[in-house]
C-alpha cells in the first residue's frame, strides 16, 4: 500500500506552462536563482546606509593614580568628537546614492536577463517551428512513398523510384529525430533562464510571424547602465567634497571631573575635587588631505569621460541595431512574400509533371529537397530578425517585448 501511494508522485508528469515573451520575461524575474541573489546587494546597500552619516559613539574616559598615605587622583569624564565640516551631511548623501546605484544594478541584471531570456524563447520557438518543418517534410515524403508504390504495383512505375522515395522519406525522418534533441536542449536552456527544472515542459504562444512593419526609429531609451553611470558622477562629485570635508578631523569636546588627595605640610593630607572641559582640536599640518583630494578630483572626471563615452557608445548601439533589424525583417520578408512560394509552387508543379510521366523522379527529389533548404532558410530569417528586435530593444534599454 505505502509502494502504491507513492508511484502517482514518482511517475508525475512534468509541469506544463504557457509562455509569450512578455509572461517568460516575468516569469524569470521572479524564479531566476542569480537575480534572487542579486537582491541582496540593495539590502547591503541599505544596511551601510542606516550607520551612515551619523555621530561617532561617546568615548568615556577614567584615569586612576595612587602613591603613599592615600595619596592619589581620580579622574572621570566623556568625549564626543564632532565635525567641523559637513562630513556627515555629505556621508548621508553619499550613501542615499549608493543605495540608488545598487537599485539600479540590480535593474540592470534584469535588463540583462531579459534578452537572454528572449533569445532564449525565440531559439526553442524556432527549434519546435524547424522540427514542425522536418516532421511535415518527412509526412509528405511518406505520402509520395505510398503513391510510387501504389504505381509499382500497377505496372507503371519502377521499383527503383521506390527504393529512392523511401530512402528520401527515411532520411527526412532521420533528420526529424535529430532537430528532437535541438529543441530538448533549447528548452532546458529556456528552463535555466526561468528557475524552472530542466524537465518542465512549455507551451508557446509566441510564433515567429512577421509583423507587417518594423517599429518607429528612436534615437533614445531609457538605458540603466546610463542612469548608473550619471550617478557614479554625482557619487563622484560628492567623494570629492567630502575628501575636501575630511581635511580637518573631527574635533573633541568633553566634561570630566577629578578627585584628588595629597600632602599639604603642616596640615596634612587634603581632598580636593575638580570639574571642566576638555577640548581636542586636531592640526592638518603633516597630513593635510590634499592627495586624496588630488585623486578624487581625478577620479571624477574619470568618471564623466566614461559617461560621456557611454553616451556616444548607446548611441551608435541604437542606430546599428535598428539599421540590422531593418534589414533582417526585408529579407526575412523576402523570403516568406516571394521565394517560399515560389519553392511550393514549383515541387507542385514537379509532382504533377512526374504524375504525367513528364519527368524523372530525381527532379521531384530536387524540388523537395531545394524546398526543405528555403523552408529552413526562411525560418533562420524571421528568427534572425526577432533577435535583431531583441538586441535593439536592449539597446533602448526597454523591457517590451511584442514586436
Amino acid at each position: 500500500m505505502i509502494l502504491g501511494t507513492a508511484l502517482p508522485t514518482l511517475w508525475a508528469e512534468p509541469s506544463q506552462i504557457q509562455l509569450t515573451s512578455e509572461s517568460a520575461v516575468a516569469l524569470a524575474i521572479k524564479g531566476n536563482k542569480e537575480l534572487a541573489a542579486a537582491r541582496f546587494l540593495l539590502q547591503e546597500a541599505e544596511g551601510r546606509a542606516r550607520e551612515a552619516g551619523k555621530l561617532p559613539n561617546p568615548e568615556l574616559e577614567a584615569e586612576v593614580a595612587a602613591g603613599q598615605d592615600f595619596e592619589g587622583r581620580v579622574v572621570a569624564g566623556i568625549m564626543q568628537r564632532f565635525p567641523l565640516t559637513g562630513r556627515l551631511r555629505l556621508e548621508r548623501k553619499l550613501s542615499g546614492l549608493d543605495v540608488q546605484m545598487a537599485g539600479l544594478e540590480v535593474q540592470e541584471k534584469e535588463w540583462q536577463l531579459t534578452l537572454a531570456v528572449r533569445k532564449a524563447l525565440y531559439d526553442l520557438a524556432a527549434s519546435r517551428e524547424a522540427l514542425a518543418i522536418s516532421s511535415r517534410q518527412a509526412e509528405l515524403a511518406e505520402a509520395f512513398t505510398k503513391t510510387v508504390a501504389d504505381g509499382v504495383d500497377a505496372g507503371f512505375r519502377s521499383q527503383l523510384d521506390l527504393q529512392e522515395a523511401k530512402l528520401s522519406a527515411s532520411n527526412l525522418q532521420a533528420k526529424a529525430e535529430s532537430l528532437r534533441g535541438l529543441e530538448m536542449e533549447s528548452s532546458a536552456r529556456l528552463s535555466e533562464w526561468l528557475g524552472l527544472a530542466p524537465d518542465t515542459c512549455f507551451t508557446l504562444n509566441q510564433k515567429l510571424s512577421l509583423p507587417k512593419s518594423i517599429p518607429a526609429s528612436r534615437s533614445v531609451g531609457a538605458r540603466v547602465d546610463l542612469e548608473i553611470a550619471v550617478l557614479a558622477v554625482r557619487s563622484g562629485e560628492t567623494h570629492l567634497s567630502l575628501s575636501k570635508a575630511t581635511s580637518w578631523d573631527d574635533v573633541g569636546v568633553g566634561v570630566f571631573v577629578e578627585g584628588e588627595r595629597f600632602r599639604d605640610d603642616p596640615t596634612g593630607i587634603e581632598p580636593e575635587a575638580l570639574s571642566g572641559l576638555k577640548l581636542s582640536i586636531p592640526l592638518p599640518l603633516w597630513q593635510s588631505g590634499s592627495g586624496k583630494v588630488a585623486e578624487r578630483e581625478a577620479a571624477r572626471k574619470r568618471i564623466g569621460a566614461r559617461l560621456e563615452s557611454l553616451r556616444f557608445a548607446v548611441q551608435n548601439q541604437i542606430l546599428l541595431t535598428y539599421r540590422v533589424m531593418s534589414l533582417r525583417f526585408r529579407s526575412a520578408s523576402e523570403f516568406g512574400d516571394k521565394v517560399l512560394p515560389a519553392a511550393s509552387e514549383h515541387v507542385r508543379e514537379c509532382e504533377a509533371a512526374y504524375g504525367r510521366g513528364e519527368v524523372d523522379l530525381q527532379a521531384v527529389f530536387r524540388a523537395r529537397d531545394r524546398l526543405a533548404e528555403i523552408e529552413l532558410s526562411d525560418l533562420e530569417a524571421r528568427k534572425a530578425y526577432f533577435l535583431a528586435y531583441s538586441e535593439w530593444l536592449a539597446a533602448l534599454g526597454e523591457s517590451k517585448t511584442n514586436p
